[in-house]
């Protein structure tokens, strides 16, 4: 018995000191030190769907503050500058009922992104990216109205997680 306890012990102490160097997600961060707040204005729009920039700037503005690894400021005060362009909306209906009426859609958002460094004029990263979520659709156009909104906010907070992701810890 007490050779199984020293055994015990001895790996517990084992595992404690040969750490790997993992750290929960949400407490590292790989952006240089001097970065300590972002700016994040409006995105721009091109895509083919009005005023869903806001919506989707909102939700990176929302990601980036419950993170709370970089301070959200205005752009005379940040060191980080994060711009972007809504670039491509697309809503395809993809699932069909005997009467032939759409019964489940795709929405496909793409957004091109921009993070300048401020303080050394750099920039960081100039990247694309691009998600989609599906929703069904229902005889009553108010409850398919609210399935495309949920699937928006979703694809939205999707966008916004891998932005914070890229950003702070460069993955």
């Amino acid at each position: 018995m007490k050779f199984l306890c020293d055994a015990l012990y001895f790996l517990i102490v084992a595992l404690l000191l040969s750490s790997c160097g993992y750290h929960l997600a949400g407490y590292g961060s790989a952006l240089p030190p001097h970065i300590r707040a972002i700016s994040i204005p409006v995105f721009k729009n091109s895509s083919s769907e009005p005023n869903i920039q806001r919506d989707a700037t909102d939700a990176i503005r929302r990601a980036f503050i419950s993170d709370g690894r970089l301070k959200v400021a205005d752009t005379r005060e940040a060191d980080l500058l994060m711009r972007g362009t809504l670039t491509d909306y697309q809503l395809r209906a993809v699932a069909f009922n005997s009467a032939d009426s759409a019964e489940e859609y795709v929405v496909r958002l793409g957004i091109q992104v921009e993070a300048y460094d401020r303080i050394k004029k750099k920039i960081i990263f100039n990247q694309k990216f691009t998600t989609q979520w599906d929703y069904r659709s229902t005889s009553s156009l108010v409850n398919s109205d609210s399935a495309k909104h949920t699937a928006l906010k979703e694809a939205y907070s999707d966008l916004a997680d891998r932005l914070v992701s890229i950003t702070i810890e460069r993955f």
